[in-house]
């Protein structure tokens, strides 16, 4: 059912996934969809967490990095493959209403997993010397914000680029990020400029 709902989404967005639509397109009745997932809302958050369950495997392929200046970066680029591999996934991840953050208050973002990660990347690099000390997250706020905000111009239209002018962009506007917080320059190979193509 889940899995059925994840490429109705996928293909037409949060507005074509309905009880009704899963039960048809499954072959199973809505009152079975019901003893799994309460309401539609509760089936999208499913679907939701599928899409931070995906993101959190492109973001520990940083991992693989020998450096915390490097891990941090990719980790940067990553974050951009995801969400141009993934533009509905992040769309509705990042740029609708989130329901549980109005019932829990903001706190559930500085909770999540994906969080976390980019707060360790910014805490490693902090440790080793290779940013300027500071709060680990609040930096990550900002970085996140930066990034959030590129991309979600990009994938609204509202700059204009091609995917490769656009990952040019991304990439010198991180660089610049990372130098005003004291860290050394881009790596020369970067991923962030790779097409996903």
């Amino acid at each position: 059912m889940l899995a059925y709902a994840r490429d109705l989404f996928l293909e037409q967005g949060p507005e074509g996934v309905s009880m009704r639509a899963v039960a048809k397109g499954t072959g199973v009745t809505a009152m079975a969809i019901y003893r799994h997932f309460e309401n539609r809302r509760a089936l999208l958050q499913a679907v939701v967490d599928e899409g931070f369950a995906i993101f959190m495997r492109y973001l520990q392929r940083s991992l693989a990095e020998p450096t915390s200046w490097e891990r941090l970066w990719h980790a940067g680029g990553q974050y951009l493959r995801f969400a141009l591999e993934h533009p509905r996934d992040y769309a509705l991840m990042f740029m609708e209403p989130d329901e549980r953050a109005r019932r829990k208050g903001p706190r559930i973002w500085r909770d999540a997993a994906t969080f976390r990660f980019l707060v360790d990347r910014i805490r490693e690099c902090c440790d080793c010397g290779v940013l300027a000390p500071s709060d680990p997250e609040e930096t990550a706020a900002t970085v996140w914000a930066q990034c959030h905000g590129l991309v979600s111009l990009h994938l609204a239209g509202k700059l204009g680029l091609s995917e490769r002018e656009f990952r040019a962009l991304y990439s010198r506007s991180l660089a610049q990020m990372v130098a005003g917080l004291g860290g050394p320059e881009a790596p020369p190979s970067s991923v962030l400029l790779k097409s996903t193509m």
